[in-house]
């Protein structure tokens, strides 16, 4: 990646996989980082898609970088631009795609809206503001802003547990080196003010095709406020993908199941052949994870 941009991991078709089809940029979730994305990016890379991680501001490598400690979507927004144009430079012949999940699907779907041109499609995952238990949270966020925003306050291990019931997948997240737990109050304000936008961004996205995606199970994010987001989308060329036995994370942390690698990778292709086509809303059903 180009001198500038944001820490990155890269993962590229090797020898005897298919040559690069399309490529794909992924935002992690809150909290997590690039790193979460690897056994994704690798299964992807198989395919022939070359697949790229970045950190966002206030995560992963960028905690150790003065001036970006702190959760910044302004900030975050100009690194995913910077990134998809030098990715855009490196793959000029090739169709980029745009992924997020969670906090990053926000983000993605963001992007999208401000800047079309640098992407030829979205797939945006659990990208809802509507969490369970929200209204609890947010009192003790907004108590903790009036008595001192600045302090950092231990979330991690509540939104892990509530993520998911696996205790390997909780015990991995939690012991992460590069997992953040700890966000202050005025990050916290700041990180429910941008998801509060999802809906206007929605609203923004008039041709480019998106693909909604959310696990069933999700203790986390109500599924049916990514139902709402996808109702919103101008775009006619949407698709929305309940995939029926995952959790909160889909992409991440290997949560993807080989249904979800194949119907992605069909997405991909279908709309790297016919990029810019409009089509009907359609749901696609999961057999399982």
């Amino acid at each position: 990646m180009a001198r500038g941009n944001p820490p990155s991991s890269s993962w590229m078709p090797q020898d005897g996989d298919p040559a690069v089809s399309a490529v794909l940029l992924c935002i992690h979730g809150l909290g997590l980082h690039n790193e979460t994305y690897e056994p994704f990016g690798k299964a992807m890379a198989h395919l022939g898609v070359a697949t790229y991680a970045v950190d966002m501001r206030g995560f992963g490598s960028y905690r150790q970088a003065k001036g970006h400690e702190e959760v910044d979507f302004d900030g975050c927004l100009d690194d995913v631009y910077r990134t998809l144009k030098s990715i855009r430079r490196a793959q000029p012949t090739k169709p980029v795609f745009l992924l997020g999940e969670s906090m990053g699907g926000a983000i993605a779907l963001h992007a999208a809206a401000l800047r079309p041109d640098l992407i030829d499609g979205l797939i945006s995952s659990v990208p809802a503001g509507d969490r369970f238990k929200q209204g609890h949270t947010s009192l003790k966020v907004a108590l903790q802003f009036l008595k001192d925003r600045h302090k950092q306050m231990n979330v991690g291990e509540a939104v892990v547990n509530q993520a998911t019931k696996d205790p390997t997948l909780r015990q991995a997240w939690i012991n992460d080196p590069l997992a953040r737990m700890q966000l202050s109050a005025k990050e916290l304000v700041q990180f429910q003010k941008f998801m509060n936008q999802n809906h206007e961004f929605a609203r923004a996205i008039k041709d480019k095709p998106v693909l909604i995606v959310y696990g069933c199970l999700d203790k986390l994010v109500k599924p049916e406020g990514s139902q709402e987001i996808f109702n919103e989308l101008s775009t006619t060329d949407k698709e929305i993908y309940p995939v029926s036995r995952a959790e909160h994370l889909i992409f991440e942390e290997n949560q993807f199941s080989p249904e979800v690698i194949s119907r992605l990778n069909a997405w991909i292709a279908s709309h790297s052949v016919a990029s810019g086509m409009a089509s009907s809303d359609k749901q696609i059903t999961d057999p399982g994870k």
